[in-house]
């Protein structure tokens, strides 16, 4: 149901951005061809998801950390989680990563964009062809908004997907297992923080340079934003949908690697708390009693 939901939402954000923006009539020729390229991007989008929870994390995820742990010298134990006695707390933080997920990377791939309409600037030499074609903020419909939701949409679908790594990549481990960091937090919350950091911290360090400079055109508002946005944000939601498709397999393919899995920094077991200062201070007083 949640999955149905989500689809027609983003049906409806694709039908929104496409009335607001171009002008066409709902019976046009143009308004169905837009239509179905959007529609289309937006399968893609789906199909992507599903992809990279698999790859990224039924695949690639306990290698990575254990890559990542080398450097940091920490350890992660993994165990798997009893859904039966979880808390109320861990019940509804599940329910909301649900919704969280789609609105993160929404939010992820706009950053990711708004960074590149920053850096797009002739004096940026080498890369300036290559972000030029990827600063959907700017693109100029010069040759029909046929054409030009054809370009955007997939540079949109580029974006979304690069926003989506690390979501598939920890998404995993928040539902069957219970991850436990020695020496640093769980990974998997780890590098979500972290990414949401380096984004916004990017985007804000970059619209800085671009007021105190005058690198960004004054008075001048990104072109057809009526329609990136909401197209973006079905994008995302599409992409989740893909993720969330993914996620059973992705969590039964990490489930199964822990079991024969030998790597010295992502470890399948359990950690036990002890109050050895509380222990020794009950023992002592029975032993004075």
């Amino acid at each position: 149901m949640f999955i149905l939901l989500t689809f027609m939402l983003g049906l409806i954000l694709y039908l929104y951005g496409i009335l607001s923006s171009f002008g066409v009539s709902p019976g046009s020729s143009e308004f169905y061809e837009i239509m179905t390229v959007t529609a289309i991007g937006g399968l893609v989008s789906l199909g992507l998801g599903y992809v990279s929870i698999i790859v990224f994390g039924g695949i690639a995820s306990l290698r990575l950390v254990e890559f990542i742990s080398r450097f940091t010298r920490a350890k992660h134990v993994v165990e798997l989680a009893d859904e039966k006695q979880s808390t109320l707390q861990g019940r509804v933080s599940k329910q909301v990563m649900i919704f969280a997920m789609p609105i993160l990377i929404f939010v992820l791939s706009v950053g990711l964009a708004w960074d590149i309409h920053n850096l797009h600037d002739p004096r940026t030499s080498i890369f300036h062809s290559i972000l030029h074609a990827l600063d959907i903020f700017s693109k100029p419909l010069i040759a029909g908004p046929v054409l030009y939701s054809i370009e955007v949409v997939s540079v949109m679908i580029l974006l979304v997907t690069i926003a989506g790594v690390i979501p598939s990549l920890v998404l995993p481990y928040f539902r069957r297992f219970k991850v436990t960091g020695i020496n640093s937090g769980p990974f998997h919350t780890d590098l979500l923080i972290n990414l949401i950091g380096f984004v916004v911290g990017l985007s804000a360090i970059l619209t800085l340079i671009g007021l105190v400079f005058e690198v960004l055109w004054v008075g001048q508002g990104p072109s057809y934003y009526h329609y990136v946005i909401p197209v973006m944000m079905g994008l995302s939601l599409q992409y989740a949908i893909g993720i969330f498709m993914g996620r059973d397999r992705s969590e039964d393919m990490v489930e199964a690697l822990l079991e024969t899995y030998s790597g010295k920094r992502v470890l399948k077991g359990t950690v036990n708390i002890q109050t050895r200062g509380r222990d020794e201070n009950s023992g002592s007083e029975s032993s004075k009693s």
